[in-house]
């Protein structure tokens, strides 16, 4: 019974590793594929348009590519670690929020809105600037709690290596 277990389990991380695999490589071609298309559409994005919209537009679409590399970052972790971490998915709402904050004041720039439609930008603008901040002090609570448990473990460690000696 335990062998037929162990087989099993082993056969479920081989298929996990696999699909791991996979995915971290499709994410990784699909954001070198953005890169590319994006480098060979700079001309285009520079002519004809405002400087201001031109650099918002480049900056989402490297907002766009920072998710991305993130999402295949997270996956890299999971396939090696065999877990999944919150951080990386943190930083992944973090990022789009700000890409978010940032096309929303694109749009607003290169339209004339209407009040009404001006009126509803600042509300999305200001809920996007709270999860921001939520966002960020999880990050950094996260942090920290990690950090505590490392140093925990790191005194523990320190205080049985005399009588070990």
């Amino acid at each position: 019974m335990l062998s037929r277990k162990m087989f099993s389990r082993k056969i479920f991380e081989i298929g996990s590793d696999i699909l791991h695999f996979i995915i971290g490589i499709l994410l990784i071609l699909l954001g070198s594929v953005f890169v590319f298309h994006v480098v060979t559409n700079l001309d285009k994005l520079f002519l004809g348009q405002d400087l201001a919209v031109t650099v918002g537009t480049i900056l989402n679409k490297i907002f766009f590519v920072l998710m991305i590399l993130e999402m295949a970052h997270t996956v890299m972790i999971s396939y090696q670690e065999h877990i999944i971490k919150p951080e990386p998915f943190l930083l992944i709402g973090l990022i789009a929020s700000v890409r978010r904050i940032l096309a929303l004041t694109l749009h607003l720039v290169e339209s004339h809105p209407t009040m009404e439609e001006f009126n509803m930008a600042m509300i999305e603008t200001a809920i996007l600037g709270g999860l921001v901040l939520i966002l960020v002090i999880a990050i950094v609570l996260l942090r920290r709690y990690d950090q505590g448990i490392k140093n925990k473990a790191g005194v523990e460690i320190d205080n049985l290596a005399p009588e070990l000696s």
